[in-house]
């Protein structure tokens, strides 16, 4: 749910102004100069401590999950900036979010951390530690496949010392397979992107890279879109520019850190401290409705028919992929949840349609992966067994492809 700004300012005046009246309250309790700031002090920190305590609570209630402290992130080090033509992009050779560990609320009790990498030259984590850079023009020989979609494809999760993506394990599968064979697998997904951001991205750089093949696994951010009131098929009504909203995180970045859940809390949903959690309020507008159509399963599909005839203009292969989503015990009930996965089952069956008409290799992870925790890190996100697993389906009609290259390579 998107709440408005005077409802965010309302918000922040009532909790600040009820802490200022308990300090005014603890410093009269006593004519005594030296007793009334001691008061005044023991009663604001019981009033912090009680609030803390307090909002933890509720928010797990609601959540299902504890609150994660939003740690400040100094305007100079946001590893995300607008761009005239997307919402955002992330800055090129530069030092993302800081290593922490996993706030998904599934397989918690493994080691998972999300680590700090640097994005390559094309403004993508790419490669082992993110900096591996995309070759233009593209070397001689060279076999290029390219990953295309949003967070799902672009996350990086660590366990212990090894380093896990899809594509990273894609490219482990297909090295194996063809060893001595010049084979590159990149990362060119964006976490939060719509099916209408991949394909201008695509049209405006990532086409420039001149691959070989593209993996598409994208459903789930279009989704907003289509439930978001006075629909349009350019996402106009819930889409806007970073731009618009970017002197916030400078504006933030000069507020100190406050070391408590609620006004952590409060903080950030009007002057955003991290980017990491404050990106997609940033660029959304418009109000969802659970209760509406998904409006936008025609422009999905126009969206992705055009990635595709781009492609086949251009000579390169496509491999489509239907999207996975766990309805875990936790939110199997929970109706925004529940209308999510009917938005994906649509969208997987818009995948379906589109691999029929233009007799492309389609990948039912929806159906291969299998429905369970261990795979998962939320509804929609992978743990590196899910990764691997991933990995391990759209191999294989990449190998077919490959074999009928170097036939002399078997699977």
């Amino acid at each position: 749910m998107k709440v408005n700004t005077p409802v965010k300012l309302l918000a922040l005046f009532l909790y600040f102004s009820s802490f200022l009246a308990v300090l005014w309250f603890s410093f009269h309790l006593t004519l005594d100069p030296f007793k009334s700031i001691i008061f005044a002090v023991s009663g604001g920190v019981v009033y912090l401590l009680l609030g803390d305590v307090s909002f933890r609570a509720l928010y797990k209630v609601l959540r299902g999950k504890p609150y994660a402290m939003r740690g400040k992130i100094p305007f100079k080090e946001m590893y995300v900036e607008p761009h005239p033509y997307l919402p955002y992009v992330f800055k090129k050779n530069f030092l993302c979010q800081k290593k922490h560990p996993s706030d998904y609320p599934l397989n918690r009790d493994k080691d998972y951390w999300l680590g700090q990498f640097y994005t390559n030259n094309m403004g993508h984590l790419n490669g082992i530690d993110g900096t591996r850079e995309v070759v233009i023009p593209k070397p001689e020989g060279l076999f290029r496949v390219n990953c295309l979609g949003a967070s799902t494809t672009a996350n990086y999760i660590l366990e212990k010392d090894d380093v896990f993506s899809y594509p990273l394990e894609l490219g482990k599968i297909l090295h194996k397979s063809f060893p001595g064979k010049n084979i590159e697998v990149n990362n060119f997904a964006m976490g939060g992107y719509t099916s209408a951001e991949l394909l201008i991205k695509f049209l405006l750089e990532s086409i420039d890279s001149n691959p070989d093949m593209i993996i598409l696994y994208h459903a789930y951010n279009d989704l907003a879109p289509s439930l978001t009131a006075d629909f349009k098929s350019d996402y106009s009504h819930a889409r806007k520019n970073l731009a618009e909203n970017y002197h916030l995180f400078k504006w933030a970045s000069k507020i100190p850190y406050v070391p408590f859940a609620l006004p952590n809390f409060l903080l950030n949903l009007l002057l955003p401290q991290n980017i990491k959690y404050g990106l997609f309020s940033a660029v959304s507008k418009g109000s969802i409705s659970l209760d509406d159509e998904f409006k936008g399963l025609d422009t999905y599909k126009r969206n992705i028919k055009s990635l595709i005839h781009i492609c086949q203009a251009n000579g390169i292969k496509v491999v489509l992929s239907t999207y996975c989503h766990f309805l875990y015990p936790q939110i199997e009930d929970d109706k925004s949840h529940l209308k999510y996965r009917a938005g994906v089952l649509g969208e997987n069956d818009v995948m379906r349609e589109l691999a029929g008409e233009h007799e492309l290799p389609l990948v039912d992870n929806f159906n291969l992966v299998p429905y369970e925790e261990k795979y998962f890190v939320d509804s929609v996100h992978f743990s590196p067994h899910g990764m691997q697993e991933i990995a391990k389906n759209i191999s294989k009609p990449i190998i077919e492809h490959l074999n009928s290259v170097y036939p002399t390579f078997p699977m």
